[in-house]
Parts: structure tokens; sequence; C-alpha cells
């Protein structure tokens, strides 16, 4: 019985050594496994903070303009509420930007266009096509971002709650009143030293807006309904050459026009080169304050000769 007694005791031992070890085992796992878990994180941690994306320096102080939605406003690129979304949208600004200079600049080839010899003109026009198909594509690119860019944050701000919503309406509410502000602020700094400026001066000039404002422009083509294909391949390559811009006046006529000239002398000098460029049928078309009239009553109101 005693060395039965005995061997139980030293198997019972035994057993409880085994499992304090095997506690330690785990113990000593569960220690280094957590080490492993944090490493990663730490390493996935850093990985972002090296994608968050920074505004460039020429964008930083940009005052924007850009609706969400009829309740969320932007006035600054900071204002976005994804990181994603501020470099969307100031990837759309700056090609936004590069097709508003590339229409000036087709608009300066354009009047080199009109001046420049025929062995020149060949020229201009390749350069002219080049810019307009580059901004055409600008224009449909920076549309686009512009509309990825408002349908993501429209969908943050449908996520959040009511509080933060209103929180940031009155933080936008603050920045607009002091951009009203400052604007207000510096228009009076402004204006009496315009003023003294020209006081100074022996003649003293005011910019007001005339009575009457006549714009001579050359009208290409007047349609109701679909327009003829000679006359839609005649005005297309003209607005290679020349801005061509249209409008549906009270008859339902959409009428074609290019050029906007302040006297009649340019507008009949406008008009022979227009023919040149093939729409032999081009007329002088004449507007007071956007309404149209006739040649006569034009040049009684800018009191020029009736006959040429």
């Amino acid at each position: 019985m005693l060395i039965h007694f005995t061997t139980s005791i030293k198997t019972t031992l035994i057993l409880l050594l085994f499992t304090i070890g095997a506690l330690n085992l785990c113990a000593s796992s569960s220690s280094i496994y957590p080490l492993r878990v944090d490493t990663i994180i730490t390493a996935k941690q850093a990985v972002s903070q090296s994608d968050v994306f920074v505004i460039p320096e020429n964008a930083k102080n940009e005052v924007i303009s850009f609706q969400v939605n009829s309740e969320i406003s932007y006035f600054r690129i900071s204002h976005f509420a994804k990181a994603e979304s501020k470099k969307i949208f100031v990837d759309a600004w700056l090609k936004e930007k590069e097709a508003r200079k590339l229409s000036t600049k087709t608009d300066s080839l354009r009047k080199s266009y009109a001046n420049s010899s025929d062995d020149q003109k060949e020229k201009i026009s390749t350069l002219i096509l080049k810019a307009e198909q580059r901004q055409m594509a600008l224009n449909e690119e920076f549309h686009a971002l512009y509309e990825k860019v408002r349908n993501d944050e429209n969908q943050y701000w449908q996520s959040v709650s009511a509080d933060e919503k209103a929180k940031f309406q009155e933080k936008i509410k603050l920045y607009r009143d002091s951009i009203q502000q400052a604007t207000a602020a510096l228009n009076k700094q402004i204006l009496p030293d315009t003023i003294t400026y020209y006081n100074a001066k022996p003649k003293l000039i005011a910019v007001v807006e005339p009575v009457s404002a006549i714009i001579y422009k050359i009208q290409v083509g007047a349609y109701k309904g679909k327009m003829p294909e000679t006359a839609a391949k005649s005005i297309k390559k003209l607005s290679m050459l020349r801005k061509v811009e249209n409008y549906k006046d009270e008859k339902g006529v959409t009428v074609y026009t290019t050029g906007s000239l302040k006297n009649y002398q340019d507008a009949v000098t406008m008009q022979s080169q227009v023919k040149l460029e093939g729409i032999k049928n081009a007329a002088i078309a004449v507007y007071n304050n956007g309404k149209r009239i006739t040649l006569e009553e034009a040049r009684k109101l800018n009191n020029e000769p009736i006959q040429p």
C-alpha cells in the first residue's frame, strides 16, 4: 500500500509539472504573437501615411466655389472630407486652368490668322485645330472628374450624423462671411484711392456702362431645324479658325455668328475675311444690348455715316 501511494504521488507530481510547463509555453507563445500583430499594424500605418495627399502650394490658398449638394458647399480645397476627393479635385482644377489658357491661346491664334499671309495661314490653322482638340478633351476630363468628386463627397455627407453636418455648415457660413467682409473692406480701401488718382489727372474719365452697347457680328448661318450638311461642314471648318457662337431667336431659328466688333468698318473687314474663308453668304448682324437691330439703327446710334 505504501509503495502504491508513493507511486501515485510521483505520478501526480509529474502530471503537475507537465501542466505548468504547458501553461508557460502557451504564455510565451501568446506574448510573441501580439508583438508580430503590432509590427504588422505599424507597417500598415506607415504605408497609409505615405499615401496621404498633400495639397500643392499653388492651390492651398485658392478660394473655390464647389457645391456638393443643396446643403453643402466648399470654399477651400481643405474643406473636402476625403483625401482622395482632394486629389481628384486638384487634378480637375488644373485641367480646367489649362483649358482656359488654351481658349485664350486659340483666340489669339485666330486674330493672327486673320492678319497673316496665305502661306502662314495653313500653319496657324493647324495650331488652332490642335489647341481646340486638346481643349475639348480637357473639358470632358475635368467635368467628369468634378462629377466624380461631387458624388463621392455627397455619399460621405449622406452617411454622417445631423450634428456633424450642422457643425460643418456653421464652419462654412463663418468662412463665407469672412470672405465677404474681407472683400468689402478691400473695396473700401481701393475705391477712395482710385478716385483720388483720377481726380489728379487733367481729364477725368468716368468708367460707366454706355446707354447703348452696339455689337457687330458676322452671321454665318441661320437655320430652323436641321442644318444642311454642306453648311455644317463650312461652319465646322470656320470654327477651327474663329470662335463661332449660336443662339435661338424668338422664331425658333438657330443663328450662327462669329466676331464681336464695335464699329461698322471693322465688321465690313471681317465680313470680307469670312467670305474668303468659305462662308459666301456671310452677313453683318447688329445687336444693341443683346437685342438684334437693323444696320441703319446701329449706325445712327453710333453716329456713323449711313453710307459706307
